[in-house]
């Protein structure tokens, strides 16, 4: 393969990619407006259901929020009915989080649809490839998570208003908001990625 040829597929690999991901997008939110969830809600609750019980704090640093903004969160999700907080049996000071048994139920019927188109696409793939593919996937959300500060090393503090502290304070907010939106973008868009190709072994050793 020539370098003009390799330099072509690798930007349609871009294309490509930015696609998967847009589309990836556009089923939570649907899935979101089916079960009545934001997108920071079906974030958690998808990391539960990848991860299974664990602490807030260990929630926190996956969705990448404030152990704060997560507390809220979870008090939203347990009202609604999709989370419980348990006594951990080992350290009973200690509380847990896990998705209660129905929303687990409801997670997988809606994704049933998507399981299944999965398993018929990988069908159409050698092991051999689909190895290639999970490698593949991994390394992408190896690049995700490394670009995560770089990124956010890009959005610079304020420095503040002369005339009006009021203004200065939306600035910041605005840029924190910013900061904060890009990050969970930018580890969603590596979980993501982790999660399909994680799907794949599965599916590839079942071949």
């Amino acid at each position: 393969m020539g370098g003009a040829e390799r330099k072509q597929s690798i930007e349609e690999v871009g294309r490509a990619l930015r696609a998967f991901l847009g589309a990836s997008d556009a089923f939570d939110e649907a899935l979101g407006s089916v079960l009545g969830l934001n997108p920071t809600d079906v974030r958690c609750v998808d990391l539960l259901d990848q991860y299974g019980t664990m602490t807030a704090g260990a929630l926190a640093d996956l969705a990448g929020l404030s152990t704060g903004a997560v507390t809220f969160l979870l008090d939203r999700l347990e009202r609604a009915g999709f989370v419980r907080r348990v006594r951990d049996t080992q350290d009973r000071r200690r509380v847990l989080v896990e998705l209660v048994p129905r929303a687990r139920s409801q997670l997988s019927e809606l994704h049933a649809g998507l399981s299944e188109a999965w398993r018929a696409s990988a069908q159409h793939v050698s092991v051999a490839d689909l190895q290639i593919i999970i490698a593949f996937l991994r390394e992408g959300a190896k690049v995700y998570e490394a670009q995560v500060p770089l990124l956010c090393s890009q959005i610079t503090r304020g420095t503040g208003s002369r005339t009006s502290g009021g203004r200065a304070a939306i600035r910041a907010a605005l840029k924190a908001q910013a900061k904060a939106e890009a990050l969970e973008k930018l580890e969603k868009a590596a979980h993501k990625l982790q999660a399909k190709a994680d799907e794949l072994h599965q599916r590839a050793g079942g071949l």
